[in-house]
């Protein structure tokens, strides 16, 4: 009984020794982060569309996703914030709906572009940047609704929004 346990150590530890020499390591934050940095300020994104709700709902769902990422903690207070994240919205664009039946949304066509940076409160440095920030999706939205004057867009919008900072949170750990 003892060999097998010892066996499954084995096999465990050669495994192991052969990621690592892969190339696979434990990665926790990116190399240029530094080790006082703990936490980030993220504002509303300014909008300049007529999608009102849009800066706001992306600014919270990077929050949250920093925050599921042991990252960094976002706070609401910038003063008390080692970085800051802003973001602008400067276009979105929503195409005709495609349906599968008259009631029934099959599909919207949303397509986005803005610009975000990445800024040490201290130093006011930029570290990570993109100022071309571009998405077109295409999000299948099954809402039926008569009464509603544009269905599936909201939706539609939420879908994009947690796409966006799913990228944003992918450049900014694997700069």
């Amino acid at each position: 009984m003892w060999f097998l346990f010892r066996k499954n150590w084995l096999i465990l530890w050669f495994f192991s020794l052969f990621l690592i020499s892969c190339g696979y390591s434990f990665y926790l934050r990116p190399t240029y982060f530094k080790a006082e940095w703990k936490t980030i300020y993220i504002p509303p994104w300014k909008n300049f569309t007529s999608e009102t709700f849009l800066g706001e709902l992306l600014a919270y769902e990077l929050r949250h996703k920093l925050a599921q990422g042991n990252l960094l903690i976002p706070v609401f207070d910038e003063n008390k914030a080692d970085l800051i994240f802003k973001g602008e919205v400067i276009r979105v664009y929503l195409e005709p709906i495609a349906y599968e039946t008259f009631i029934q949304t099959k599909e919207r066509k949303v397509s986005f572009k803005g610009r975000y940076q990445l800024i040490d409160r201290k130093e006011n440095k930029v570290i990570a940047e993109n100022l071309d920030l571009n998405r077109y999706e295409i999000y299948r939205v099954p809402i039926e609704g008569i009464t509603v004057l544009d269905p599936g867009k909201e939706e539609a919008l939420r879908l994009l929004v947690k796409d966006l900072a799913e990228v944003i949170f992918q450049e900014i750990i694997f700069k």
